[in-house]
């Protein structure tokens, strides 16, 4: 999961810093490169909303892709920062987001269902480079 997330960080990255055809590319590298993946994923609504007229397929794709990857961001961040307990017996892992002194939710998952999450994003991945090469922006 933490390759395939990286791999959309770097190319979500590389999206915005060739806006406008790279017109701004120096200026643009350093900014993008200090910001959270959240910030990224603004950034790149901001650009969506001002370049793409709403109602458009491009638009509507864009749109969709980073809702997707919006929920995809939160359950990797949920992921990250918890901790894992095996429950072989359940053949199951189990994430645990909070600190034991403190309120903590427990999600379990199947190794089927954590093999979705990286299945999602490779998809996801997929479907940047799609947009960035058919939909520049």
């Amino acid at each position: 999961m933490l390759f395939e997330f990286s791999r959309i960080d770097v190319n979500l990255g590389l999206c915005l810093v060739w806006v406008d055809d790279g017109a701004k590319l120096e200026s643009l590298t350093p900014t993008v490169a200090g910001l959270t993946f959240h910030n990224k994923l603004q950034m790149l609504v901001d650009h969506v909303k001002a370049k793409l007229p709403s109602g458009s397929k491009r638009r509507a794709a864009y749109d969709r892709w980073i809702e997707r990857m919006n929920k995809v961001r939160l359950q990797r961040n949920q992921l990250v920062h918890g901790r894992w307990i095996p429950e072989g017996h359940l053949n199951k892992v189990v994430n645990v987001v909070g600190l034991p002194t403190g309120a903590q939710e427990a999600i379990e998952y199947s190794i089927e269902e954590l093999s979705a999450v990286n299945d999602e994003l490779r998809d996801l991945e997929r479907e940047l480079r799609r947009l960035r090469t058919h939909w520049p922006l």
